[in-house]
């Protein structure tokens, strides 16, 4: 008897009980909300990169691996939780040191530099653009006339992004230089139009006396095409320097 009134208050009231504890569990998790929403998963757009002794340990021999893994990981960062990060917000430094450490994996590889030129240079802070340059110029340096391509980009960087012209110049003498049979004329030609576009005329002069002497010499085999182009280069840079009454004399002290 005692057995069957516990089953029928047990029936009676039971409903009751899973909804009060219902309505505890739902205020314990408003409780619990209100506490932590705040909270944020702390997370590194650009983690630190690793040491070269641990770039070391970590390839087992295989850099070409290593490089693959690494260069993707340096791809897809900031694209956090399917969503994307402002480059402003990079830790740019971070991402030089990135770039250094995977090109002593494998400086041949264009995925690195193209990275640099046609990604991460999307933003306005000079400063960051600055390191990107450095990289550039760095990765370039390993072979001129191998990388001539990525100097030309540091260039364009420094002088349109930057506004810079006094590096862009920098980078450009040392663009010049290149020997690379398939690099354009125009590569020869990168001081002159900053030294027009900074005013410097006799630098200008420098450089368009030196593509006639080569183009005479026959010193560099030059396209049909890039003749014509050369030609009016020259021709429309003396042509300014004969309005502005450009006299050759007063360089002498400057070539």
């Amino acid at each position: 008897m005692l057995k069957f009134f516990d089953q029928a208050f047990y029936h009676h009231n039971c409903h009751r009980l899973f909804f009060w504890l219902f309505i505890l569990a739902f205020l314990a998790q408003i409780f619990f909300w209100k506490k932590t929403e705040s909270i944020r998963l702390a997370y590194e757009i650009v983690p630190e990169a690793p040491s070269q002794a641990v770039v070391k340990i970590l390839s087992f021999g295989d850099d070409q691996f290593l490089f693959r893994i690494l260069a993707s990981r340096l791809q897809n960062m900031g694209d956090v939780f399917a969503g994307f990060i402002s480059l402003k917000k990079y830790d740019y430094l971070r991402l030089y040191q990135w770039m250094s450490r995977l090109d002593n994996l494998d400086s041949n590889s264009r995925l690195i530099p193209s990275l640099a030129s046609y990604y991460y240079s999307n933003n306005d802070d000079q400063n960051d653009l600055r390191l990107i340059v450095k990289y550039l110029d760095e990765h370039s340096s390993i072979n001129i006339d191998k990388h001539w391509w990525w100097l030309f980009q540091a260039t364009e960087i420094a002088r349109i992004n930057i506004k810079d012209n006094d590096l862009a110049m920098k980078l450009a003498q040392k663009l010049a230089s290149n020997e690379a049979q398939d690099a354009p004329l125009w590569t020869k030609q990168m001081p002159a139009f900053i030294a027009r576009a900074r005013g410097d005329d006799c630098l200008a002069f420098q450089v368009i006396s030196k593509l006639i002497s080569e183009s005479e010499s026959g010193a560099r085999q030059i396209k049909a095409e890039e003749m014509n182009f050369m030609r009016h280069f020259i021709n429309k840079n003396l042509k300014n320097l004969k309005q502005k009454n450009f006299d050759p004399r007063q360089c002498l002290n400057k070539i």
